[in-house]
């Protein structure tokens, strides 16, 4: 059996689709499209980086088009979403704990990463 080949531009469009970034949304945005979002790039990286919104609303908005920010915070309450060092600090699904439970009872493998960048609560401020 022969490999699958996928053309260069074949490849971009499946990375595009598979980020929700191929199509406009095809209507309008509701509170549980965030948490779909977040499921379908596996997570939303937090950075505090703040010119025009915080990245995380960014991003939303360019796979959901308009919505209300507090939409992220509410999933947040709720505890549809955990924050966690998933190689950066990142929005994560709860649902996928059981994914990365292993790396948080060995916090010192993660020790590295809090000593370059800090704790994220102090990252959020």
């Amino acid at each position: 059996m022969s490999l699958p080949y996928l053309s260069l531009s074949q490849a971009r469009c499946l990375h595009l689709a598979a980020q929700g970034l191929l199509k406009k949304p095809r209507r309008n945005a509701m509170p549980g499209d965030v948490l779909a979002a977040i499921s379908r790039m596996a997570l939303l990286q937090i950075d505090t980086i703040n010119v025009v919104a915080r990245s995380p609303y960014l991003v939303l908005f360019s796979r959901l088009g308009s919505y209300p920010q507090a939409w992220l915070d509410e999933a947040l309450r709720r505890g549809e979403l955990m924050e966690y060092w998933a190689h950066e600090a990142c929005f994560l699904p709860r649902r996928d704990f059981k994914l990365i439970r292993h790396r948080m009872l060995s916090p010192e493998k993660m020790a590295g990463n809090i000593a370059r960048h800090g704790c994220m609560s102090t990252r959020r401020k």
